[in-house]
């Protein structure tokens, strides 16, 4: 073998050996749209397993815990959507003000509610191709 042709063989080793490092360094990242409805069905979930102990069995508590472990175990999981955490944020201070175990499940519920329906809104949204996207206006309140 030549010089030349131990040189390619070695750089090319050296190629193949970085990229395959590299694949296992930078892990992959889900589907955005994917991942976001799959939080959007799994709040169903838990919002249904609640409100079934809430509304059936008047398990107030219980309630109160099942929507208390999901928020926090999905807050972490949005970082991509810094709103819904703000959502979640709230939710628990607002249930943390409370004394009734009732009211704070009902608090709870009312932020998993409104994290779905951010995570929808900000599903459907679609950027039209070439144009700039003005900011939404605010809204205008009277004096």
């Amino acid at each position: 073998m030549t010089i030349r042709r131990v040189a390619a063989i070695t750089i090319a080793v050296v190629l193949v050996a970085n990229a395959s490092a590299s694949a296992v360094d930078e892990p992959k990242l889900p589907d955005v749209k994917a991942f976001d409805k799959l939080v959007i069905d799994t709040l169903r979930a838990v919002h249904n397993t609640g409100a079934d102990l809430y509304n059936e069995k008047k398990d107030f508590a219980g309630a109160y815990r099942i929507y208390q472990g999901a928020l926090i175990t999905i807050r972490p999981l949005l970082a991509h959507r810094p709103d819904a955490q703000k959502i979640i944020d709230t939710g628990f201070a607002d249930a943390d003000k409370e004394t009734d175990v009732a009211r704070k499940a009902f608090l709870l519920h009312v932020a998993i509610e409104a994290v779905r329906k951010n995570l929808k809104d900000a599903a459907s949204y679609k950027k039209p191709s070439g144009l700039p996207v003005a900011p939404a206006p605010k809204e205008v309140k009277p004096k």
